[in-house]
């Protein structure tokens, strides 16, 4: 709530690809747990080059259609929805029906105090296998380590937050990953971001994630993010590298008699590290002049 004690009014974005059967629903939802917030607001859906009958489904629920001529990713829909916002709070979910709109209410209870506040997704569904859960976990701590704190969930496709906010968000992806450069970048820009517990059920249709492409594109797009804000925090990884190495060899040189060669070799290794680490401090410094 703000200081008048009405909430503000929201833009509600919905990047759809072919989701025909389930768009709808989630348009009527939405409206419905804004309606029941006495909040003022507008829905537009994004077409992103659907080849069925999304834009026909999205306007007959009363949506704003924006339509785009390709496909062109889920970042670059959400953007285009974003661009044409009328008001500075924007609210995304997904068209899939997979984020049920009744949680938006529990997003609601965050603003204004947050610049944005994330449903973070529970259950087994959003575990998933053995396998799936592995990755997913491995993708977090990879998402804290460049965030530099918690994180429940990066990539959620139902948050809020504040258009204004993103004026400074490195535009590094248009894809899938948007949502992941959205998260860090509030966070590495030290912006106030809440996560609140939403559920998270079966999607309607079949999932448009590529695993391979996107979890490589995921680990380019962290990587981009990270050397934007912390170069040097990246740089410290790279550096430790060729230390780990030289341990390696270290442990295998007391086992028996070290040989000439190791010790050239130690000194390679070590001035490799620094070099690193010297050209992150470079790095860092004129990142930090350039911003000033």
């Amino acid at each position: 709530m703000n200081r008048a004690g009405a909430m503000p009014e929201i833009t509600v974005v919905i990047p759809s690809y072919n989701e025909e059967g389930a768009v709808g629903c989630v348009i009527a939802g939405a409206r419905e747990a804004l309606s029941a917030a006495a909040v003022k607001f507008e829905i537009i859906a994004v077409d992103d080059g659907s080849a069925d009958g999304t834009a026909a489904a999205a306007e007959a629920a009363g949506a704003r259609v924006i339509r785009h001529p390709l496909n062109r990713g889920y970042g670059r829909s959400l953007l285009s929805g974003i661009e044409a916002a009328a008001h500075d709070w924007v609210l995304i979910i997904d068209a899939d029906g997979s984020y049920p709109p009744a949680e938006i209410a529990k997003l609601l209870a965050h603003i204004p105090a947050f610049d944005m506040v994330v449903g973070a997704r529970q259950g087994p569904l959003f575990w998933g296998s053995y396998s799936k859960a592995f990755m997913r976990w491995t993708y977090l701590a990879l998402a804290r380590f460049v965030a530099g704190e918690h994180i429940p969930d990066a990539n959620s496709g139902l948050r809020i937050f504040r258009k204004s906010a993103i004026s400074d968000m490195p535009s590094i992806c248009f894809g899938y990953s948007f949502t992941t450069t959205m998260t860090l970048s509030f966070l590495k820009a030290g912006r106030f971001v809440k996560f609140t517990p939403i559920a998270f059920v079966e999607r309607v249709g079949k999932s448009k994630v590529k695993a391979l492409r996107d979890i490589l594109r995921t680990l380019q797009i962290m990587t981009q993010v990270i050397i934007y804000y912390n170069p040097l925090k990246f740089m410290v990884v790279l550096a430790a590298a060729p230390l780990l190495a030289l341990a390696a060899f270290s442990v295998c040189a007391l086992a028996g008699r070290p040989q000439p060669f190791f010790w050239l070799l130690a000194a390679l290794l070590l001035s490799m590290s620094a070099l690193i680490f010297l050209s992150g401090c470079v790095i860092e410094s004129i990142r930090l002049n350039s911003r000033r």
